[in-house]
């Protein structure tokens, strides 16, 4: 069974984020070492590789004000935001090595999503069109991810205690009329992203059979 090292860095900007992650990448196939990455993205609009300008929704004197940034990213999937409070999950791992087609890594990486959330008693199921997380017809996570030569990087945005609010300066994921949640709007409760983190680590390795 192989091993996957998780690494919190708590709240990171999204370029500093991305370099880490390509050193981990290189390390993964280098070493084969596998990883998942832990951690926050202050205000951010991440673009993936099907997003369109006309999904940022303010214009660019009010990002200024707001302190919002921009990034394009190589990852799948459209336009999300990124904002304190939210779990980011970057799993880096060799598909190849683990035995897992693209498809059945997705699908994997949203049950680790609803099995943790379950635990928080929040009935929650997948979809494929539109991908994602979701508590009935509200999104819960985000789902955005990269596999090349068969190792995975980018991954899950789960939302915790986050303002939901932000997601107004967006259309979310390609989605008008864009319904988010979160664990806390859900259950009425503060959770830490640490406490939400810890938990999907476990998840994650217990449905790709990895130890931590």
């Amino acid at each position: 069974m192989s091993k996957i090292i998780t690494k919190f860095y708590g709240q990171l900007n999204y370029e500093k984020a991305m370099t880490i992650q390509n050193s981990l990448v290189n390390s993964a196939k280098q070493k084969g070492e596998y990883y998942l990455m832990i951690l926050e993205h202050p205000d951010t609009i991440s673009m993936g590789v099907r997003s369109k300008t006309s999904e940022i929704l303010i214009g660019p004197e009010k990002i200024s004000e707001l302190k919002i940034s921009i990034h394009h990213s190589d990852r799948g999937g459209q336009t999300t935001f990124h904002s304190p409070g939210q779990l980011i999950a970057y799993p880096i791992v060799d598909l190849k090595k683990i035995n897992i087609q693209p498809k059945d890594y997705v699908s994997k990486l949203q049950l680790s999503m609803i099995q943790t959330l379950k635990q928080f008693g929040i009935n929650a199921k997948s979809q494929e069109m539109p991908i994602g997380i979701w508590v009935k017809t509200k999104k819960i996570a985000s789902i955005g991810v990269r596999i090349r030569q068969g190792i995975t990087s980018h991954g899950i945005a789960l939302n915790v205690n986050n303002d939901l609010e932000k997601f107004q300066h967006i259309i979310s994921c390609g989605i008008k009329n864009h319904i988010p949640t979160s664990i806390s709007n859900e259950t009425n409760q503060i959770y830490s992203t640490n406490e939400v983190a810890t938990l999907f680590a476990e998840n994650f390795s217990k449905t790709f059979d990895l130890n931590q």
